[in-house]
Protein backbone atom coordinates (compact mmCIF):
# COMPACT_ATOMS: atom_id res chain seq x y z
CA UNK A 1 0.00 0.00 0.00
CA UNK A 2 0.99 3.89 -0.82
CA UNK A 3 0.31 6.10 1.65
CA UNK A 4 0.45 10.11 1.37
CA UNK A 5 0.31 12.08 4.68
CA UNK A 6 -0.06 15.58 4.82
CA UNK A 7 2.01 16.58 1.46
CA UNK A 8 2.45 20.11 0.79
CA UNK A 9 4.22 21.67 -2.21
CA UNK A 10 5.06 25.41 -2.92
CA UNK A 11 6.17 27.25 -5.47
CA UNK A 12 7.89 30.41 -3.95
CA UNK A 13 5.11 31.76 -1.45
CA UNK A 14 2.14 29.94 -3.56
CA UNK A 15 0.75 26.73 -2.30
CA UNK A 16 0.36 24.24 -4.71
CA UNK A 17 -1.20 21.71 -2.38
CA UNK A 18 -2.04 21.69 0.81
CA UNK A 19 -1.77 18.81 3.34
CA UNK A 20 -3.22 16.20 0.82
CA UNK A 21 -3.55 12.34 2.63
CA UNK A 22 -4.28 9.51 0.54
CA UNK A 23 -3.60 5.80 0.50
CA UNK A 24 -4.13 3.16 -2.48
CA UNK A 25 -4.16 -0.03 -1.73
CA UNK A 26 -2.06 -3.22 -4.07
CA UNK A 27 -4.07 -3.86 -7.04
CA UNK A 28 -6.63 -0.59 -6.76
CA UNK A 29 -6.75 1.57 -9.21
CA UNK A 30 -7.22 5.67 -7.73
CA UNK A 31 -8.25 8.33 -9.79
CA UNK A 32 -6.81 12.00 -8.96
CA UNK A 33 -9.53 14.00 -10.36
CA UNK A 34 -10.52 18.21 -10.09
CA UNK A 35 -10.21 21.15 -11.75
CA UNK A 36 -7.38 22.41 -13.59
CA UNK A 37 -4.89 24.25 -11.55
CA UNK A 38 -6.17 22.23 -8.60
CA UNK A 39 -2.32 20.92 -8.41
CA UNK A 40 -3.08 16.94 -10.02
CA UNK A 41 -0.02 16.68 -12.42
CA UNK A 42 1.92 18.11 -9.26
CA UNK A 43 0.61 15.36 -6.81
CA UNK A 44 1.24 12.76 -9.50
CA UNK A 45 4.74 14.15 -10.30
CA UNK A 46 5.62 13.85 -6.58
CA UNK A 47 4.38 10.26 -6.54
CA UNK A 48 7.05 9.06 -8.98
CA UNK A 49 9.48 11.31 -7.44
CA UNK A 50 10.09 13.96 -10.01
CA UNK A 51 8.95 17.12 -8.06
CA UNK A 52 10.04 17.05 -4.10
CA UNK A 53 7.62 18.21 -1.78
CA UNK A 54 8.04 20.30 1.21
CA UNK A 55 6.15 19.08 3.90
CA UNK A 56 4.58 15.76 4.62
CA UNK A 57 5.55 11.88 4.25
CA UNK A 58 4.69 8.88 1.92
CA UNK A 59 5.29 5.34 2.94
CA UNK A 60 4.72 1.84 0.69
CA UNK A 61 4.08 -1.00 2.70
CA UNK A 62 4.19 0.86 6.10
CA UNK A 63 7.65 1.79 5.63
CA UNK A 64 9.31 5.30 4.90
CA UNK A 65 9.22 5.73 1.15
CA UNK A 66 11.25 8.87 -0.55
CA UNK A 67 10.24 9.13 -3.97
CA UNK A 68 13.24 11.25 -5.50
CA UNK A 69 15.52 8.52 -4.01
CA UNK A 70 14.07 5.35 -3.63
CA UNK A 71 11.99 5.07 -6.99
CA UNK A 72 15.19 5.37 -8.87
CA UNK A 73 16.80 2.78 -7.14
CA UNK A 74 13.82 0.86 -7.04
CA UNK A 75 11.69 1.33 -10.28
CA UNK A 76 8.39 0.96 -7.91
CA UNK A 77 6.88 3.68 -10.15
CA UNK A 78 6.29 4.15 -13.57
CA UNK A 79 5.15 7.25 -15.70
CA UNK A 80 2.91 7.35 -18.43
CA UNK A 81 3.17 11.03 -19.35
CA UNK A 82 0.89 12.95 -21.24
CA UNK A 83 2.22 14.24 -23.69
CA UNK A 84 4.31 10.30 -24.17
CA UNK A 85 7.86 11.44 -24.36
CA UNK A 86 8.90 9.38 -26.71
CA UNK A 87 12.33 9.57 -28.32
CA UNK A 88 11.68 10.71 -32.01
CA UNK A 89 14.95 9.09 -33.25
CA UNK A 90 14.14 5.47 -32.06
CA UNK A 91 11.52 3.36 -33.20
CA UNK A 92 8.81 1.56 -31.34
CA UNK A 93 10.29 -1.46 -30.06
CA UNK A 94 13.88 0.66 -29.34
CA UNK A 95 11.92 3.11 -27.18
CA UNK A 96 10.96 0.32 -25.06
CA UNK A 97 14.18 -1.44 -25.09
CA UNK A 98 16.20 1.37 -24.05
CA UNK A 99 14.95 1.54 -20.28
CA UNK A 100 15.29 -1.78 -18.45
CA UNK A 101 19.04 -2.18 -20.69
CA UNK A 102 20.08 1.24 -18.87
CA UNK A 103 18.00 0.47 -15.70
CA UNK A 104 18.84 -3.39 -15.21
CA UNK A 105 21.21 -4.58 -17.58
CA UNK A 106 19.77 -6.71 -19.29
CA UNK A 107 21.33 -7.97 -22.70
CA UNK A 108 20.07 -6.80 -26.04
CA UNK A 109 18.32 -10.28 -26.79
CA UNK A 110 16.35 -10.20 -23.32
CA UNK A 111 15.44 -6.54 -23.17
CA UNK A 112 14.18 -7.05 -27.05
CA UNK A 113 12.07 -10.13 -26.12
CA UNK A 114 10.55 -8.38 -23.00
CA UNK A 115 9.68 -5.36 -25.46
CA UNK A 116 8.25 -7.59 -28.20
CA UNK A 117 5.80 -9.72 -25.44
CA UNK A 118 4.63 -5.61 -24.37
CA UNK A 119 4.28 -4.86 -27.79
CA UNK A 120 2.34 -7.56 -29.01
CA UNK A 121 -0.04 -7.55 -25.50
CA UNK A 122 -0.86 -3.58 -26.47
CA UNK A 123 -1.51 -4.37 -30.10
CA UNK A 124 1.31 -2.81 -31.30
CA UNK A 125 3.45 -5.91 -33.16
CA UNK A 126 2.94 -4.03 -36.42
CA UNK A 127 4.66 -0.88 -35.24
CA UNK A 128 7.46 -2.24 -33.35
CA UNK A 129 9.61 -0.83 -36.38
CA UNK A 130 7.57 2.43 -36.65
CA UNK A 131 8.86 5.94 -35.39
CA UNK A 132 6.45 8.44 -33.46
CA UNK A 133 6.16 10.03 -36.45
CA UNK A 134 4.45 7.61 -38.12
CA UNK A 135 2.23 6.35 -34.97
CA UNK A 136 -1.38 7.40 -34.01
CA UNK A 137 -1.97 9.14 -30.49
CA UNK A 138 -3.53 6.45 -29.61
CA UNK A 139 -0.75 3.94 -30.29
CA UNK A 140 1.89 6.45 -28.87
CA UNK A 141 -0.21 6.07 -25.40
CA UNK A 142 0.72 2.72 -26.03
CA UNK A 143 4.06 2.85 -26.60
CA UNK A 144 4.34 4.87 -23.24
CA UNK A 145 2.58 2.57 -21.44
CA UNK A 146 4.91 -0.78 -22.85
CA UNK A 147 7.94 1.71 -21.80
CA UNK A 148 6.36 2.01 -18.48
CA UNK A 149 5.88 -1.28 -18.43
CA UNK A 150 9.39 -2.89 -19.03
CA UNK A 151 10.27 -1.62 -16.20
CA UNK A 152 8.35 -3.76 -13.95
CA UNK A 153 6.54 -1.32 -11.53
CA UNK A 154 4.51 -1.67 -8.63
CA UNK A 155 2.80 0.89 -9.45
CA UNK A 156 1.62 2.73 -12.73
CA UNK A 157 0.48 6.33 -12.97
CA UNK A 158 -0.99 7.87 -16.05
CA UNK A 159 -1.06 11.99 -16.57
CA UNK A 160 -4.47 12.99 -18.17
CA UNK A 161 -4.00 9.32 -20.47
CA UNK A 162 -7.07 10.75 -22.85
CA UNK A 163 -6.61 14.54 -22.79
CA UNK A 164 -5.20 14.02 -26.61
CA UNK A 165 -7.57 11.55 -27.64
CA UNK A 166 -10.88 11.02 -29.33
CA UNK A 167 -13.43 9.50 -27.99
CA UNK A 168 -13.43 5.91 -29.57
CA UNK A 169 -9.53 5.84 -28.40
CA UNK A 170 -10.29 6.99 -25.23
CA UNK A 171 -12.55 3.30 -24.67
CA UNK A 172 -9.45 1.83 -25.30
CA UNK A 173 -7.23 3.57 -22.99
CA UNK A 174 -9.97 2.82 -20.70
CA UNK A 175 -10.09 -1.06 -21.81
CA UNK A 176 -6.32 -1.14 -21.45
CA UNK A 177 -6.43 0.32 -18.27
CA UNK A 178 -9.21 -2.12 -17.25
CA UNK A 179 -6.77 -5.41 -18.42
CA UNK A 180 -3.88 -4.02 -16.33
CA UNK A 181 -6.19 -3.63 -13.45
CA UNK A 182 -7.56 -7.68 -14.17
CA UNK A 183 -3.81 -8.62 -13.87
CA UNK A 184 -3.07 -7.03 -10.55
CA UNK A 185 -1.66 -3.65 -11.26
CA UNK A 186 -1.65 -1.08 -8.99
CA UNK A 187 -3.14 2.29 -11.24
CA UNK A 188 -2.80 6.00 -10.54
CA UNK A 189 -4.74 8.04 -13.21
CA UNK A 190 -4.55 12.04 -13.12
CA UNK A 191 -8.00 12.90 -15.17
CA UNK A 192 -10.34 15.82 -14.93
CA UNK A 193 -12.82 13.57 -17.07
CA UNK A 194 -15.20 12.31 -14.62
CA UNK A 195 -17.03 9.87 -16.28
CA UNK A 196 -13.34 8.16 -17.77
CA UNK A 197 -13.25 8.23 -13.96
CA UNK A 198 -16.03 6.81 -12.85
CA UNK A 199 -15.33 3.91 -15.50
CA UNK A 200 -12.23 2.74 -14.57
CA UNK A 201 -11.98 3.77 -10.68
CA UNK A 202 -11.98 1.97 -7.13
CA UNK A 203 -11.47 4.85 -5.73
CA UNK A 204 -11.45 8.92 -6.98
CA UNK A 205 -9.36 11.17 -5.44
CA UNK A 206 -11.08 15.08 -5.38
CA UNK A 207 -7.79 17.45 -5.13
CA UNK A 208 -9.27 20.53 -4.67
CA UNK A 209 -7.34 24.17 -5.45
CA UNK A 210 -5.78 25.89 -2.01
CA UNK A 211 -7.46 28.50 -0.94
CA UNK A 212 -5.54 30.47 1.72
Amino acid sequence: MLTLQGITKKIATRTIIDQATLNVEEGQTLCIVGPSGAGKTTLLRIIAGLTPYDHGKIELDGQPFVPAQDNLKAGVIGVVFQDFRLFPHLSTLENVVLAPRLTFGLSPQAATEQAQTLLAQLGLTEQANQYPFQLSGGQKQRVGIARALALKPRILCYDEPTSALDPNLRDSVRDLILQLKATGMTQIVVTHDLVFADQIADRTFQLAPYQS
